[in-house]
């Protein structure tokens, strides 16, 4: 599984816990996990941004957006994570799965947006 992939069951993982705090469900497409991710997130941005009071002027084009920057967070963290892993293999003589990369990410409700790290 890529680091990408990865990356993505770790936001499915926090997308299930939050979903139900604004009172939905995560909900399976039948289309594939991608997409499945994808609508779920949707779902919990609109969520956000609707019960937000700091939050004016903003549609469901900033649900897009908010989508669109996680997944170019996750994707640039995926590069980083195979070169670093692959240097660390090369350094230390260990195994690449022995090389566990958590992630924590945290809601700004004044930009509308997931901070991945």
């Amino acid at each position: 599984m890529s680091y990408l992939e990865q990356f993505m069951q770790q936001w499915k993982m926090y997308l299930k816990k939050h979903l139900s705090h604004c009172g939905l469900s995560y909900v399976e497409t039948g289309s594939g996990d991608k997409l499945d991710i994808k609508v779920n997130s949707l779902a919990y941005f609109r969520s956000l941004r609707t019960a937000s009071t700091s939050i004016v002027g903003m549609d469901d084009s900033r649900d897009e957006l908010a989508w669109a920057m996680l997944v170019k967070q996750l994707s640039a963290l995926a590069n980083k994570a195979e070169i670093g892993t692959s240097n660390l293999v090369a350094k230390l003589h260990i195994e690449e799965t022995q090389i566990q990369i958590t992630l924590n990410f945290s809601y700004d409700n004044e930009q509308h947006i997931v901070y991945v790290s």
